[in-house]
This record gives structure tokens, C-alpha cells and sequence, in this order.
């Protein structure tokens, strides 16, 4: 079978046609989103892109699987509500005009949950009955997985892992593990490890976390590894209270910041073994796998498993996402 996967960002369009048996990734184009034009401008955009993605792969395609920015019913693929980064966004209808547009079946989800499903199936998630994904990027997503299935909850919309509570803050604030871990978090971290070393470091203004991960991969400034290694450990704090409440079998890091590898990931390893009950000291943290092709597969995925839940006569996720689809 093979299935456009279509990824909807803030930045960028990703449409890819996927091999289902293996995840292979026969063509795949990437575009930008021109967010600012507006919900209709940006499903116009997408819908256009996809035809050319399918035209160039010279191949038919039986399914489309879309993975977008925002919450979605994934029972109707409509998109319920989105941030600003994706303006009128909210109420469009994902699955329905994809579906008219190619005479396919076609199905929508959250972005992060199709990156779990994604690696859930073809990557490092791949034979867990139970594992938690997470993105770490621009926000902190989450999905969970849970015998074999992801964990919606009642409404619909569970796994929103960035939104943990993580310590409260000067007044009556609070901050989150969103606040802890992201990109921002790693320029913030950056900026006060350079007051405190009364050092100038390497970077200049404006300071982002894509410029101090890049710093600290070259391991030519200090403060720049010094805030990595922190952002790290609040991963591995947010990461032990997880296991203590889940008892899941592994985490999947992902994102911009999965990039980082083992700069990042050790340090959380190690505050995660300190703070974890000791029968979950041993659950491995690893980083995704599927790599720049993630959010392709990944929406692919959306597809295949919608399609096993249809011919079960169920909703998709009511279905073991690891059944195979012929």
C-alpha cells in the first residue's frame, strides 16, 4: 500500500508518499506554510503541494494520513482549536477535503500523535506495548501509548505532556515542563549561565535554542553546554514523575532538540535514576529514529491505523496500532 503522509506546521508543508509494510519513504517535497495567510490559504496551500508530491512519485497512492498543528478530532479529522502560530486554523476540515481532493480514504490527527505513531511502528518505539513519546522543540508535545494504544482520555485530547505543572514561580505564577524543556527554555538557561560565568560566550544576540544547541555540539562554549545539561535534567525530573505514574516501558525523545543526542539525554538518564522509583530506574530514554522523515511517516501512520479501525467497524485508536495493514 503506499500513503501520502502530510505534515501541516508553522513553518513548513512535508507531504512524503510511504511504502506500509516498511515506512520506506519513496518521494517527499517540503514547502512553506505561509501561516500568516489565514486557515483557508494554508489548507489551499497543502491540498496543492500533496498533488505535486503525488504528480513528481508518479504513483498512485490508496490512503492520506495528515498530521497538523492544533487539537483535532481524530474521529472527524476537523481541526477543534490551534495557537497563533497557525491563525484561523481552528474549525478547518482536515480529513473531509483531502478526502474529496485525492478520492481516497483520509484521516487527521495532532501532529505529536502522529510522530508517536510513526515511531511507535517503524521506529525506536517499535515493539513497546507501553511507551511515552515526546517532542521537544519551539513547545513540548506528548502521546502516550498504552497496551498497544494511545491514550486519548475522554475528551479526546490526552498526552498533553508540556502542560505538567513543574514549580511555581515569583508571585502567583507558574511555570511548565513545556517552560523547562523547550527550545526557549535553552536560550533562557544560556543567557543566565553567562551572567553567573561572567563569560561573553560565542553567540550573539539574537540568542535562540537552535544557536546554543549548535554551540554546544561544537563544544566550544561553556555556557552553552552548562545550559544543555540543565535542560536536560528538568527532561530526565518531568520524565521520572512520568514513570512513577505510568510505569512505561520507554520514552522516545524527538524534536529539534532530540538533536542534541547524548549532550541532552545522559543528563537526563542520570537525574531520572535519582528520582525514580527504583523498580523504573532501568526504563531506557531514547531518541527517535525516523529522523527528518519522521513527520511524513508519522502522518502516514495516522492513515494506516484509521484505515484498521475501519475495517474492524471502530474508531482507529480503538484498534492495536501495531496491526500490520495488507
Amino acid at each position: 500500500m503506499r500513503v501520502l503522509g502530510v505534515d501541516i506546521g508553522g513553518t513548513k508543508i512535508a507531504a512524503g508518499v510511504v511504502d506500509s509494510e516498511t515506512g520506506a519513504v519513496l518521494y517527499s517535497e517540503r514547502t512553506p506554510t505561509n501561516a500568516q495567510e489565514g486557515g483557508p490559504a494554508i489548507l489551499a496551500r497543502a491540498l496543492a503541494h500533496a498533488k505535486h508530491v503525488i504528480a513528481s512519485a508518479n504513483v498512485a497512492i490508496d490512503a492520506v494520513g495528515i498530521g497538523a498543528g492544533g487539537q483535532i478530532d481524530y474521529r472527524t479529522g476537523v481541526v477543534l482549536s490551534a495557537t497563533d502560530i497557525l491563525p484561523g486554523w481552528a474549525g478547518t476540515r482536515l480529513a473531509e477535503a483531502f478526502a474529496e481532493a485525492f478520492h481516497v480514504p483520509a484521516f487527521a490527527d495532532n501532529d505529536v500523535n502522529a510522530f508517536a505513531l510513526g515511531e511507535h511502528r517503524f521506529g525506536a518505539g517499535r515493539g513497546a506495548t507501553d511507551a511515552v513519546f515526546i517532542a521537544l522543540g519551539t513547545g513540548v508535545g506528548g502521546a502516550i501509548v498504552t497496551n498497544g494504544k494511545l491514550h486519548r482520555g475522554k475528551r479526546g485530547t490526552g498526552g498533553e505532556l508540556g502542560h505538567l505543572m513543574f514549580g511555581a514561580v515569583e508571585g502567583d505564577g507558574y511555570y511548565t515542563f513545556e517552560d523547562a524543556t523547550n527550545g526557549k527554555a535553552l536560550a533562557q538557561t544560556y543567557q543566565f549561565s553567562k551572567l553567573l560565568r561572567q563569560s561573553p560566550g560565542s553567540l550573539c544576540e539574537p540568542i535562540t535554542g537552535v544557536s546554543v544547541g549548535e554551540a554546544a555540539l561544537r563544544g566550544d562554549d561553556s555556557a552553552a553546554s552548562t545550559a544543555v545539561r540543565i535542560v536536560g535534567t528538568n527532561l530526565g525530573i518531568g520524565l521520572a514523575s512520568l514513570a512513577n505514574i505510568l510505569d512505561t516501558e520507554r520514552f522516545v525523545i524527538g524534536g529539534g532538540l532530540a538533536d542534541l543526542g547524548e549532550l541532552l539525554l545522559e543528563p537526563a538518564r542520570k537525574v531520572f535514576g535519582e528520582n525514580t522509583l527504583p523498580i523504573f530506574r532501568d526504563t531506557p530514554i531514547v531518541a527517535a529514529k525516523l529522523g527528518t522523515n519522521s513527520s511524513v511517516v508519522g502522518a502516514a501512520c495516522v492513515a494506516l491505523v484509521g484505515i484498521a479501525g475501519a475495517e474492524a467497524g471502530m474508531p482507529y485508536i480503538e484498534r492495536f496500532e501495531g496491526d500490520a495493514v495488507d
